[in-house]
């Protein structure tokens, strides 16, 4: 692969970096959907749907018995997607269990989240 394009895939795709191939059955990365007619490809946003708290409140409750989540806090995950809710929330439940939470509220939720991207960076 052309470290152009190499390059363009692990940053993100931009238009000057798409391969000069025809795609006429498209590409999605994370946030558009790439699709051209044989010229410079054109990006499609991709329509975020968001989760309700209910679905969340729901899988929160089931992940262990001794942490708990409030509503308010529930809340600020619906933008997670769903087929990463069960991992993200067990991340968090093994978290807060590290730092002695048994309730997880907002300033809780913010102390998880600051230990989360620490991780991420490493």
């Amino acid at each position: 692969m052309k470290p152009k394009q190499y390059n363009s895939i692990i940053n993100g795709v931009k238009a000057s970096g798409f391969p000069n191939v025809p795609v006429d059955y498209g590409y999605r990365d994370s946030t558009n959907f790439w699709y051209t007619k044989f010229r410079k490809p054109i990006p499609e946003k991709i329509q975020a749907k968001e989760g309700d708290v209910k679905s969340v409140v729901y899988a929160a409750s089931r992940i262990d018995p001794n942490v708990k989540f409030t509503d308010e806090a529930c809340a600020k995950l619906t933008k997670i997607p769903r087929v990463f809710l069960k991992a993200a929330l067990t991340q968090m439940v093994n978290i807060a269990k590290e730092e002695g939470f048994s309730v997880i509220g907002e300033k809780e939720l913010e102390v998880i989240n600051d230990k989360r991207r620490k991780e991420k960076k490493k």
